[in-house]
């Protein structure tokens, strides 16, 4: 064996042997690094602002919330799970993953497709042109188009912002499979500083990571950092009790069109998430036909299942229906509030053409 094979990462975590010695050496460590307490370390904040500037910065201790360290212990379970067959144990969430070499030996495993990327290399320049191509990557696999939004980015990931490198994994976890189970209503603290010309303003809140943002309404927050509670927010958080009923009553709605092609909703978990349904059900409600080329009516996989999800929300913006706070991503992921968003705009729209059916309320009453 040469000696370029047996080569470490330095500082990153990454430990290749295959030496009968190294081995179990390597899998005490890996039980260790699942176990630590310092998975992550906070980042630091700089509190000198030019006027009108404005940084989102995590609260103090915020990544030793239990909540936390339990997505981040999961997260690492599955990275090393994936990584196993190759000796590789990633100890360290921003350490490890933010150059891009963690993110390619995963994606080769999971994909079983060899990328052209650069291999171990301590060039900051090398370093991030190999992130950028594999998230390029990543983001095909995840349906996402080279001009789509995303809650992470190369700038963000390669310097090791621990909030962008948490959003990519859980999309990455959920997108490939992660047998173990993430976390539900996973939020971070953070803090948004904004220089004022006599004071610095601040305002604290929660970014969701696996659940859903909470917090104060600001004109001084922008609206892609936090987002004024729906009434759909308020229907889990504050009246439960009365989900059912509003799942219900949407059902009745949707089901008095669907039953004219002889389609039946019973679920919505299962029923809406590859958007075959909501591509029909539009066609009913604006009595037009959608030919079978535009989508597909058997679709395999999460980038037919986004095709399908995207032309469906295509379809309600031609008929200026916007669903609020919902997203195509999150219907195909089985999101329950996001698809009932959808359905409730869909009965805002089309509701006087069902005369024997009251109109489902989401609001608190």
């Amino acid at each position: 064996m040469s000696k370029e094979a047996d080569k470490k990462k330095q500082g990153g975590g990454l430990l290749r042997s295959k030496k009968k010695s190294e081995v179990a050496r390597l899998d005490l460590e890996g039980a260790q690094a699942i176990q630590t307490e310092e998975l992550i370390f906070e980042e630091e904040v700089d509190y000198v602002l030019s006027i009108g500037e404005e940084k989102i910065a995590l609260q103090p201790k915020a990544l030793q919330d239990q909540q936390v360290k339990d997505l981040i212990i999961v997260l690492l379970k599955w990275i090393n799970d994936i990584l196993e067959d190759r000796r590789i144990i990633v100890r360290h969430i921003q350490e490890d993953i933010y150059d891009g070499q963690i993110l390619s030996e995963m994606l080769e495993v999971l994909t079983g497709d060899p990328l052209e990327v650069t291999s171990l290399t301590s060039a900051p320049t090398l370093q991030k042109h190999r992130l950028t191509v594999v998230l390029k990557v990543i983001h095909t696999h995840l349906g996402i188009p080279p001009d789509g939004e995303t809650k992470w980015s190369v700038d963000a990931i390669f310097s090791k912002d621990a909030v962008a490198i948490l959003h990519l994994l859980v999309a990455m976890a959920r997108h490939f499979g992660c047998r173990h189970e993430l976390p539900p209503n996973v939020q971070i603290r953070r803090i948004y500083f904004k220089q004022l010309e006599k004071k610095l303003e601040t305002k604290l809140y929660q970014e969701s990571i696996t659940g859903e943002d909470t917090g104060p309404t600001s004109p001084l927050l922008h609206p892609s950092v936090l987002e004024e509670k729906d009434v759909f927010d308020k229907l889990f958080d504050q009246a439960p009790q009365k989900l059912e009923t509003v799942k219900q009553s949407l059902c009745v709605f949707v089901n008095k069109h669907l039953q004219h092609v002889g389609i039946e909703i019973k679920d919505f978990e299962t029923q809406f998430y590859d958007g075959v349904v909501l591509i029909i059900l539009m066609g009913l409600l604006d009595n037009y036909f959608i030919p079978l080329s535009e989508y597909y009516s058997s679709p395999v996989g999460f980038d037919q299942q986004i095709h399908n999800m995207r032309l469906a929300f295509q379809l309600m913006d031609e008929a200026n229906i916007k669903p609020a706070k919902a997203k195509p991503e999150d219907v195909v992921h089985g999101d329950l509030k996001s698809t009932m968003r959808v359905l409730y705009s869909l009965f805002n729209k089309y509701k006087s053409t069902v005369t024997s059916q009251s109109e489902p309320s989401a609001e608190k009453k």
